[in-house]
């Protein structure tokens, strides 16, 4: 009995996960920021800057795109689990490939308040994009 119960939980939940993992997930993004890699160093992160840009996750495709002035797509090569952020918020870490094959970090942020922040990280320089679930 007990081994049927375990088999029903684990048929149970792959279906959730499942769910879950094929989802599309639509974000606007309202202001972004940026810095770059100068003289060896980070700079500071610019002003916020005003945008209504489209973000959307498609996990069927394995895809990230950035629907800015150039879209941006990402192809996700892994994705890590929901971790706390140190600060009560959480963060889950997306290994990406851009349409050009260079890899990227992107890091979805939810902090303990709510509020979303969508980062791109390349080696010389990070794209911050503050969103809000579109649907």
């Amino acid at each position: 009995m007990k081994k049927f119960l375990a088999l029903t939980l684990l048929l149970v939940s792959s279906m959730v996960v499942s769910k879950v993992y094929a989802d599309v997930i639509k974000l606007k993004a309202y202001n972004f920021a940026y810095r770059a890699v100068e003289n060896g160093s980070w700079t500071d992160w610019s002003d916020w800057s005003d945008c209504n840009i489209l973000v959307v996750l498609n996990t069927d495709k394995e895809r990230l795109t950035i629907y800015s002035k150039e879209t941006q797509e990402y192809d996700i090569i892994s994705c890590d689990d929901w971790e706390s952020d140190g600060k009560g918020g959480k963060v889950m870490e997306i290994q990406c490939v851009d349409a050009e094959g260079l890899r990227c970090n992107v890091r979805w942020r939810v902090d303990n308040e709510g509020e979303q922040q969508v980062y791109v990280d390349y080696n010389d320089v990070s794209f911050v994009y503050n969103v809000v679930n579109k649907d």
